[in-house]
């Protein structure tokens, strides 16, 4: 269990529903004992996801993803076991208890984590001093321009970097190795020689949602040919596409006072500017387009979203495949008009909170605003532009899945391009066909793929790890199976049979290894199946047969080549005689 008690994991899972757990990322609709929708992990337009609740489990047939709950939240959000744990121990508010590692490799990576972490809390530390010390009269200039009072300077850790070799040779006398500092992605080499990463820059950290700092943003004071922002570079802890700069207030947040909606911005200034006004529900996508992690992060915490980016046209038309990425997990969206040219830091000081609150109350849902795009994009004026126009909003309109909605938007396209309404209509719905999503047709027992023998192990096992009452009617000992999965997946039946301790098929996947994961997706499967409509007994039972008959099969062509090689007349008697009983006993089962 990767240093985790069993009872321990097994009570978290008991306090985490896989059904609740799955709900807050993926919209699930139930049918025939199991829970359908869209996967999260492959796009796919038909309700191909199935998560079982009495199993604990989940299973797609689309990309044949399976596990429990600890898996997938290992998936959604893109952390190790441990952290998964602890994610899903704050969720039950679960006490973490000590963790023992008999794993040494195991051991060692958890130690490294350890200390690359602490090495990123000192480096903050150190960045923090640093802007009390003569050298950073530019870096004080800099925040005093930008208006951060310093109550913010010290909610945010913000810090200055006055040199680039300073903080290696810091970080030297704590302890730390070179190793570790480039580890850490804070320290860069030349010829060698260690340098701060973001050396002379005035340093924002960036801390995730256990409160450790990860990572840092810098800004240069001066103008040059460098980027003005920068981050340390992505590592083992740290990747800017599942991370978010103000997550960790967002959290806390959120546990004491509750969220409506999250703002989302751009960069660190924006953030540190619009919080300091009033708005403390902000994060920043750290000037990356927004990810598929990053909005299931978001939906976390709400299922509104306002996105406020630069006022900038251009930069505002790239961005809109990032706001359907939001609106495809499942979150509102609504865009944020600002004034052209100005950010959201801009306004706050040119307009006020007022001013900034305003727009917020006049944000548009995300259909609006790509048709505001395809508006700006297209000159009517001219017959090329308008036939163009009208295409592309027609496109547009067509997404909502509303006849009112649809309604209200042909209104605004007819009084922009001149076109009557009811051409409008003709042209949306002469092309517009509605399609439900259906669930899967899924062929009875889609996955269980392999050979006959393969098939029927799997069944057979399937039977015992889903407690299926046919199943105790066999004693499981008396089976053998084949492949090395099965081998093990027996074992752990039986060590449970032993104990008196229930059989859990979703403990499976904290108790073999990784390399068995597809061969545990194909037994997952076949619970999931809907079309079950079969003598499940008989066809458990026939399974029985198949597998005893392969054993009996192995057996013969054994005795066989002995035979065959065997010059002494007694010794091929005996082996005939055994040969005579296994083929009687192949007999029996084939009536």
């Amino acid at each position: 269990m990767k240093g985790f008690d069993a009872k321990f994991i097994s009570e978290l899972k008991n306090k985490n529903d896989i059904v609740d757990v799955v709900s807050r990322y993926v919209t699930l609709q139930g049918r025939g004992g199991n829970y359908w929708g869209r996967c999260p992990f492959h796009h796919e337009k038909t309700a191909s996801f199935a998560v079982n609740p009495s199993g604990q489990f989940f299973y797609c047939f689309g990309c044949h993803k399976s596990g429990d709950v600890i898996n997938f939240i290992m998936e959604m959000e893109s952390l190790d076991f441990n952290d998964a744990v602890k994610f899903l121990a704050e969720r039950a508010k679960m006490p973490l208890p000590e963790v023992r590692y008999d794993d040494e490799k195991i051991k060692e990576q958890k130690k490294q984590k350890e200390r690359v972490l602490s090495l990123l809390t000192d480096t903050a530390r150190f960045y923090a001093q640093n802007l009390k010390k003569d050298g950073a009269v530019k870096h004080i200039e800099y925040i005093l321009k930008r208006k951060i009072s310093s109550e913010y300077v010290a909610k945010f850790g913000i810090g200055a970097s006055l040199n680039f070799y300073d903080l290696p040779k810091h970080l030297l006398s704590k302890g730390y190795t070179y190793e570790e500092m480039s580890l850490s992605g804070v320290v860069d080499f030349k010829d060698n020689r260690p340098y701060d990463a973001l050396g002379g820059r005035l340093i924002i950290p960036i801390i995730n949602h256990f409160n450790q700092v990860v990572a840092f943003g810098g800004r240069l004071l001066e103008k040059a040919d460098f980027a003005k922002y920068k981050n340390t570079r992505e590592t083992f802890i740290f990747s800017k596409s599942n991370n978010l700069y103000n997550l960790n207030n967002l959290k806390k947040l959120k546990n004491e006072k509750g969220i409506d909606g999250v703002i989302i911005v751009e960069g660190y200034m924006d953030t540190i500017s619009l919080v300091q006004a009033g708005f403390p529900n902000v994060v920043a996508s750290m000037g990356t387009s927004l990810t598929k992690d990053q909005a299931r992060i978001l939906k976390r915490y709400t299922d509104k979203v306002f996105i406020c980016y630069d006022g900038d046209f251009a930069g505002q038309k790239a961005s809109i495949r990032g706001l359907e990425i939001l609106s495809e997990e499942g979150l509102e969206v609504k865009v944020v008009a600002l004034p052209d040219g100005l950010d959201p830091d801009d306004v706050v000081k040119q307009m006020g909170a007022e001013g900034y609150r305003k727009l917020l109350f006049e944000a548009k849902p995300l259909i609006d605003f790509k048709l505001d795009i395809v508006k700006r994009t297209y000159d009517v004026s001219t017959v090329d532009g308008k036939r163009k126009y009208v295409v592309n909003a027609i496109r547009v309109i067509r997404e909502s899945s509303s006849p009112a909605e649809q309604e209200d938007l042909l209104k605004i396209v007819r009084d922009v391009s001149g076109t009557t309404l009811e051409a409008l209509k003709r042209e949306l719905y002469s092309e517009q066909t509605v399609k439900e999503d259906k669930p899967v047709n899924v062929a009875l027992f889609a996955d269980n793929s392999g050979t006959k023998v393969e098939m029927a192990s799997r069944y057979i096992l399937a039977s015992y790890l889903f407690n299926k009452p046919y199943a105790q009617e066999t004693d499981i000992q008396s089976l053998e199976f084949f492949m090395p999965v099965h081998k093990e997946i027996q074992k752990f039946i039986i060590q449970k049979i032993e104990q008196n301790e229930p059989i859990r098929f979703n403990d499976l996947y904290e108790t073999l290894s990784q390399e068995f994961s597809q061969e545990i997706a194909k037994i997952a499967g076949l619970e999931t199946e809907e079309n079950k409509k079969f003598d499940q007994a008989t066809y458990f039972f026939d399974c029985i047969n198949t597998v005893k008959k392969e054993k009996l099969d192995k057996d013969i062509d054994r005795l066989t080549t002995l035979f065959e090689a065997e010059s002494d007349n007694q010794k091929r008697k005996e082996f005939a005689k055994e040969m005579a009983i296994l083929l009687a006993e192949k007999n029996k089962l084939n009536y």
